[in-house]
């Protein structure tokens, strides 16, 4: 833009002399169709710059690390207008590795036709989000510009390849409490304990019919449920290789579990040290808890759980954890 204004300004200035040196028909309707030009320009571009809207897509939404992903860049004018020039700037963030791309597109007469295809990063796990920072279209002399609202930013999941997994011999009894994820997900049927209403206790908790019998409110409160399940951790830290590599190894080893009917627990720690835990028992579970892992920001180094053994007991002394190593799929403890 800044080039084509320089080059009008040099125009206009050489117009500007020739009319003063050339008193003529010729000089004066330069004169005029130099100034008059941008005018026109404008009037003419400013319908579609005012309508142009763009959208973001991405194709697939899911696949596995490797895979050809693609974003797409869909531009809509009012009644196929087209437009002169159209400039934006992108950024593509892997939001596990915390890895980022800057981009900027520019695209020449454009119209309405087949979205723009930019590659998608898929060569580490985790949640990419494509999110557009600025976007200006221009007129058809490229002298005036006018700002476009931005649409939301559109993420696509970057799975893990699951890896082969040897399922361990995992003894009974030996596991960890249900995640408050997992136990809000519970339904009609589970057990209730009654005691005393408290203040502050919600209303719908109250058991009328042993209020009114009892003379006293009585308020239900669901037990806590424990259930054997064995417990696999990970140290969610470490450059994007290792955290490949550490990924593909629980998703091989919780699918194996999920393929013999074997619930299990997922365990780690986020980038503040506070522990996440998730109780799996099928897959769309399993895809839940796999955009808590991918989704968040996995720090260079950062605690380990071992330094945390309090999180690594079950109701009946310690869980039978399988931890994901670089080594091996599960170590046994």
């Amino acid at each position: 833009m800044l080039f084509r204004r320089v080059l009008y300004g040099l125009t206009l200035i050489a117009v500007v002399l020739f009319h003063i040196t050339n008193e003529n028909y010729l000089a004066q309707f330069l004169l005029a169709l130099c100034i008059a030009l941008p005018v026109l320009s404008l009037a003419l571009s400013l319908p579609g710059m005012v309508g142009c809207r763009l959208e973001l897509s991405a194709a697939p939404p899911a696949l596995e690390r490797g895979g050809k992903g693609r974003w797409l860049v869909s531009v809509e004018s009012p009644n196929g207008l087209p437009l002169s020039r159209l400039s934006v700037r992108f950024t593509a963030e892997n939001l596990l590795t915390g890895q980022r791309e800057h981009r900027r597109l520019t695209l020449s007469g454009v119209a309405r036709r087949r979205p723009v295809e930019l590659s998608a990063p898929t060569d580490h796990c985790g949640l990419l989000e494509l999110r557009m920072n600025h976007a200006k279209v221009c007129d058809y002399l490229g002298l005036f510009s006018l700002p476009i609202s931005v649409p939301p930013p559109v993420r696509m999941v970057c799975r893990p390849i699951p890896a082969e997994a040897e399922l361990p011999s995992i003894p009974e009894g030996q596991g960890t409490r249900p995640s408050p994820f997992s136990a809000s997900r519970m339904g009609p049927g589970e057990d209730y304990d009654l005691r005393d209403y408290r203040p502050g206790d919600p209303m719908r908790s109250v058991h009328w019919k042993l209020s009114s019998k009892w003379d006293q409110l009585i308020v239900r409160e669901r037990a806590e449920t424990l259930i054997p399940l064995p417990l696999l951790t990970l140290d969610r830290y470490g450059p994007p290789e290792r955290l490949d590599s550490l990924l593909d190894k629980l998703l091989g080893l919780s699918r194996g579990l999920l393929g013999v009917q074997r619930a299990h627990a997922l365990l780690w720690l986020d980038q503040e040290g506070t522990p996440q835990l998730r109780t799996v028992s099928d897959e769309k579970q399993l895809n839940d808890c796999l955009l808590d892992l991918l989704g968040t920001f996995a720090p260079a180094s950062g605690p380990a759980l071992d330094g945390f053994p309090e999180l690594l007991q079950g109701p009946d002394g310690p869980a039978f954890r399988l931890h994901i190593t670089l080594e091996g799929g599960g170590g046994h403890e």
